[in-house]
């Protein structure tokens, strides 16, 4: 299993993406317009990257650096295959991640997710994010779960 970075123009990647919209539309009735988009995997404040095997890329995730009066880093698109779920891929996605925004300076990490992606939710709550109130260009939903993390020492 190798660590690879995340290309928009990567038909893997593509697919990948595809992936992920059509489950979370169907947990989901109201879009999120919040999502990473393709177009923006490419952008500097933007460090996107998966997991790949034989089987091609497997598990992702990305970090989107953010300034709303104080820089901050947004946990996007993580994500791991159904048939490689179990095996902690989404953890090592998520502690790259972390360890990335410490290198980078980053002082806090928030993130966006669904109340049915209770995995998921545990999982942040495992690795220290705490719920908190909306961020950004987010609204207050009955589905959404807004979490965030201090990396300042």
């Amino acid at each position: 299993m190798q660590l690879v970075s995340l290309n928009s123009s990567d038909q893997q990647v593509i697919a990948l993406f595809d992936e992920i919209d059509r489950l979370l539309a169907s947990l989901y009735p109201v879009p999120c317009d919040q999502t990473l988009s393709l177009a923006e995997l490419n952008q500097p404040n933007v460090h996107a990257i998966g997991l790949q095997t034989e089987e091609g890329i497997i598990a992702c995730g990305a970090i989107v650096k953010m300034f709303e009066g104080s820089l901050y880093g947004e946990i996007k698109r993580v994500y791991v295959k159904p048939n490689h779920r179990g095996k902690g891929l989404s953890r090592r996605i998520m502690q790259n991640l972390m360890y990335f925004a410490g290198q980078a300076q980053i002082p806090v990490l928030r993130l966006e997710t669904g109340n049915k992606q209770k995995e998921s939710i545990a999982l942040y709550e495992s690795l220290g994010f705490e719920r908190c109130g909306s961020f950004g260009n987010y609204r207050e939903s009955d589905t959404s779960v807004f979490m965030e993390m201090s990396l300042a020492q």
